[in-house]
C-alpha cells in the first residue's frame, strides 16, 4: 500500500473502533488502529476480533490489572494482528508470576503482561519462564539505571528468540564502545547499545544513519522539535535513512486534525505508518510496539499533567 492507501485503511480502522461499545478514546483508538493497519481483513472484522481480544484480556487481568484503560485496547491490536489468543497470552503470564519469587530478579512489570505480550509477538512457540528469567537476570542493569518496563521488554524478545545472554552482552558491549565516543549519543549509549543488539545491526552503521537522519530532520519545520534523539536512534537502528524523514514528514501533515501533537503522538503515528509492510531488521516490529505502547504512555501522562494543572488553577 502506498502512503494515501494506508492513511485511508487507518481512518476505516479507527471509525471503526469509535464505533464500539465500550470504544477506546481517540488517540488510542488511533494506535490500535495502526496496529492493525497491516492486519488482513476488512476493518470492521479486524476490529470485532480486538473487542473480544480487549474483552478478554479484562478477566484475565482483573477490571484494574495491566494493561488496564488505553493500552488493553493496544494490546489487543497487537494480539488481533498477530493472530495471539487471548488464552495463550493467559498463559504465558501465569508462567511468569508463577516463576517471579524464585526467579529473585525484582518485580515483574506490569504484572508480567508487558512480558507476556512479547513472549508471545517475537515467537509462534511457547518459551519457558525459566528461559525469561535466566535472559532477565544477565541483562538486569544497576539500581540506578533499572527500568523493569525496559528489562522485561527486550529480555523477553531475546529469550523467545533463543539468544545466548553471553552473545546478547557482547553485542551490547560494543554497541556502547561505539556510542559513547560520539557528543550527541553518548547519553543514548545505552539504548542503542539495546537496539543494536536486538537488531543484529552494525552500530558505526547505526551512527551514520543516525547523523543523517538528525540532519535530515531540521529540514522540516513541522517535526524538527518533535523528533528526539532517542526516537533518532530507534529509527536508525531500523535501517531508516533521510529519505525516510522526508517520507514521515509528510505522511504527518497528511493525518486527520484529531490525531494531536502532544507528546510526538502524530509523528509516532506518521513513522508507524510508514514502516508498515517495510523489511524491518528483526526485532524492528519489537522497536514499533515499544514505540506506540511509550507514546501512549506519553499521551496518558501528558494528559493527566493538564487535568492536575486545571484542577489547581480552579481552586
Amino acid at each position: 500500500m502506498n502512503a494515501e492507501a494506508k492513511i485511508e485503511r487507518l481512518n476505516a480502522l479507527f471509525e471503526a473502533l469509535r464505533a464500539q461499545k465500550p470504544r477506546p478514546d481517540k488517540i488510542p483508538a488511533w494506535f490500535t488502529a495502526s496496529a492493525l493497519l497491516g492486519a488482513e481483513g476488512e476493518p470492521g472484522a479486524l476490529v470485532e476480533a480486538c473487542a473480544v481480544r480487549h474483552g478478554g484480556l479484562a478477566e484475565v487481568v482483573g477490571r484494574h490489572g495491566a494493561p488496564s484503560g488505553s493500552l488493553r485496547w493496544i494490546y489487543a491490536g497487537l494480539m488481533t494482528a498477530n493472530e495471539i489468543p487471548v488464552e495463550r497470552f493467559a498463559a504465558a503470564r501465569g508462567s511468569l508470576r508463577q516463576g517471579q519469587k524464585a526467579s529473585k530478579t525484582g518485580p515483574l512489570h506490569a504484572g508480567g503482561s508487558r512480558a507476556a505480550l512479547v513472549l508471545c509477538l517475537a515467537s509462534d512457540e511457547d518459551t519457558p519462564a525459566e528461559r525469561f528469567y535466566d535472559m532477565k537476570r544477565a541483562l538486569r542493569p544497576p539500581w540506578w539505571r533499572a527500568n523493569p518496563s525496559i528489562t522485561d521488554t527486550f529480555a523477553a524478545f531475546h529469550a523467545a528468540r533463543g539468544d545466548e545472554a553471553r552473545v546478547v552482552l557482547q553485542a551490547r558491549e560494543r554497541g556502547m564502545s561505539v556510542f559513547k565516543q560520539d557528543r550527541r549519543t553518548r547519553n543514548y549509549k545505552h539504548e542503542g547499545a539495546r537496539l543494536c543488539a536486538l537488531m543484529a545491526a552494525e552500530p558505526r552503521t547505526v551512527l551514520r544513519r543516525f547523523h543523517g537522519l538528525e540532519a535530515a530532520k531540521t529540514e522540516h519545520k513541522a517535526i524538527r522539535w518533535r523528533v528526539t534523539r532517542s526516537m533518532l536512534m530507534e529509527w536508525a537502528a531500523q535501517s531508516l535513512e533521510p529519505s525516510d524523514i522526508d517520507a514521515i514528514a509528510e505522511i504527518r501533515e497528511q493525518l486527520p486534525k484529531s490525531v494531536s501533537t502532544t507528546a510526538s503522538a502524530r509523528t509516532r503515528l506518521a513513522h508507524l505508518i510508514h514502516i508498515e509492510g517495510r523489511q524491518l531488521p528483526e526485532g524492528g516490529e519489537l522497536s514499533a510496539m515499544a514505540a506506540v505502547i511509550a507514546a501512549q504512555t506519553a499521551m496518558i501522562i501528558a494528559a493527566t499533567s493538564a487535568a492536575t494543572i486545571t484542577t489547581t488553577t480552579a481552586t
